[in-house]
């Protein structure tokens, strides 16, 4: 995977599930907004402004159109939000960290993995 810097806004939803928009340096976005759809998993809560862990299963839409399935995590800790994006085979593809920017969105950073580790 190339080295990816990017950007992500969420909405909250009224379930507790996110909807975002996204974008990064991938040389074949040119700034085009690609969409991912995260709810909130079975076995935990929706983020409530509090400190915690909170997971989503998620789904991204890539560059090539195509769809990818993965676990959402966030862990907040005095309001920083710090998230990762989990595959299906554990492997971590993604990190990154924000803030709850007003009472419904979340802005966050992002990079791949490969980027610097």
């Amino acid at each position: 995977m190339e080295n990816f810097r990017g950007q992500i806004l969420y909405d909250l939803q009224l379930d507790g599930s996110l909807t975002g928009v996204y974008t990064n340096n991938h040389p074949a976005l040119s700034g085009i907004l690609l969409t991912e759809i995260a709810r909130v998993r079975l076995d935990s809560q929706a983020y409530d402004r509090s400190d915690g862990i909170f997971e989503y299963d998620s789904v991204y839409i890539d560059i090539e159109n195509s769809t990818v399935n993965c676990e959402l995590t966030f862990r907040v800790n005095n309001r920083i939000i710090q998230a990762e994006w989990r595959l299906e085979n554990g492997r971590i593809v993604f990190r990154g960290e924000g803030f709850l920017m007003n009472d419904r969105q979340i802005a966050l950073s992002y990079w791949s993995v490969n980027a610097f580790e």
